[in-house]
């Protein structure tokens, strides 16, 4: 085998295991927390309802994909995106937009059809594709009544 062919093999299992990583609901849940800052390991149970192990699980194959570095700061273990160019990446997939709203409820449970919110005021609507309807996160339209 020639060293290119090899180094693309390389490259393509790397891209497998990132697409693989984004292809579960906690996993995306996590991302779009630490999109916004960097958290501790122990907080993503509560975010996610998730227990300790799993989320622990999850935070594993989110680094051995290489879209999140930890740091540890005493007993504590601070996560974060790993770089800006996967920062970029993963806000132009719309993996912000994929967090709860309402401090954890799913607001396909709270919000309905082109609705405002009654906890968070973020108004959402349902568009329809092929496959059915999706919930899209429309930001910045809060009624003011």
């Amino acid at each position: 085998m020639d060293i290119c062919a090899y180094i693309h093999i390389i490259m393509l299992d790397s891209k497998v295991k990132f697409f693989k990583a984004l292809g579960d609901e906690t996993r995306l849940t996590i991302l779009s927390y630490l999109l916004e800052h960097s958290y501790c390991a122990c907080d993503f149970s509560s975010l996610t309802k998730k227990d300790q192990t799993t989320v622990s699980k999850h935070l594993k194959v989110l680094v051995e994909a290489g879209i999140l570095k930890y740091e540890k700061q005493g007993r504590n273990v601070i996560y974060s995106i790993k770089n800006e160019e996967i920062s970029c990446l993963l806000l132009s997939l719309g993996i912000r937009d994929i967090k709860p709203c309402c401090d954890g409820q799913q607001a396909s449970g709270v919000c309905s059809v082109s609705e405002v919110c009654p906890v968070c005021k973020t108004e959402y609507r349902i568009n329809n594709t092929i496959n059915g309807s999706t919930e899209n996160r429309v930001e910045n339209k809060v009624k003011n009544n």
